[in-house]
């Protein structure tokens, strides 16, 4: 097997993985913010053993721009948090949907903060899935609880696009697998008052909270870094939509939790920015020629 198609693979693996993060995280019987907290403390270990393996890596942590580094570990403790949040008040389509609007503000703040061209087209992308953000959430109207989900489901977005963002500029100093580990170490510190819970809720979801630890975040993250070292960015992107994709089946089929008809046109509409954004007319031609 060659190495492109190792690639593809291996963050095929990760995006299905990924997509039963909120059949897991409804079986939890504990906040979000404790979830997190142990999903990060669970993985931390081997993310550290990884860290060993690099030469000097603390050295080069304090070499490159370690500030953004903390920063950002702080921004996705936050976000998985109030992703988490979002399973547990809200439909898991309406969940995983809204976190994936985060590539939409990343195409139209990566000009400003990246000094990079801004297409034409993340300005429809922005007014597509804005309004489909407003369908889920009109949708919603008058259930306080899935309100409040939806709000986390934004936040979850916004601060994803902050680490894809940051995560950019940070590759220019550290390896893939720095920042991730960093990352996980980082939101374990910042989610500790989380892991203040009673022993017996704890050992009541100890299975759960190891899958989610070592499945769900050390292995997929590992997963995925290794096949977007082998792939195109682009590509990996693509592919990462099976995430959302496969949550959404998985919803239906083991929740039987059926979106309703505005949350299938919002769904559809920041599906669709997201189609416009990733997919360059070049690549469509390309497959028409086939």
């Amino acid at each position: 097997m060659n190495s492109k198609r190792q690639g593809i693979i291996e963050i095929i693996i990760a995006t299905l993985i990924w997509g039963t993060l909120g059949i897991i995280v409804r079986s939890i019987e504990l906040e979000a913010g404790t979830v997190v907290a142990y999903r990060s403390i669970i993985a931390a270990p081997i993310m550290v053993f990884l860290l060993l393996r690099q030469k000097h890596w603390v050295k080069s942590i304090k070499s490159g721009n370690y500030k953004l580094l903390m920063l950002s570990g702080i921004a996705i403790a936050i976000a998985w948090t109030a992703h988490f949040s979002a399973f547990k008040l809200t439909s898991i389509a309406n969940t995983v949907t809204l976190l994936y609007t985060g590539p939409i503000y990343v195409a139209i703040l990566a000009p400003l903060l990246l000094k990079e061209i801004r297409e034409k087209k993340a300005n429809l992308c922005l007014i597509l899935s804005m309004l489909g953000i407003l369908l889920i959430y009109n949708q919603g109207l008058g259930n306080e609880l899935s309100n409040r989900g939806l709000l986390f489901g934004v936040l979850s977005g916004i601060l994803f696009a902050f680490v894809i963002i940051s995560t950019k500029i940070l590759s220019k100093y550290y390896s893939s697998i720095t920042i991730v580990g960093m990352h996980i170490i980082i939101s374990a510190l910042v989610l500790s008052p989380f892991l203040m819970v009673e022993q017996k809720m704890i050992i009541d979801n100890i299975i759960l909270l190891l899958v989610l630890g070592l499945i769900h975040t050390a292995l997929a993250e590992f997963l995925y870094i290794d096949g977007l070292v082998k792939i195109s960015a682009q590509k990996a992107a693509t592919i990462s939509y099976i995430e959302p994709g496969s949550a959404i089946i998985y919803a239906i089929i083991l929740l039987n939790e059926i979106p309703y008809e505005l949350e299938i046109i919002g769904i559809g509409l920041i599906g669709l920015s997201n189609i416009i954004l990733n997919v360059k007319s070049t690549d469509i031609l390309k497959i028409r020629k086939r």
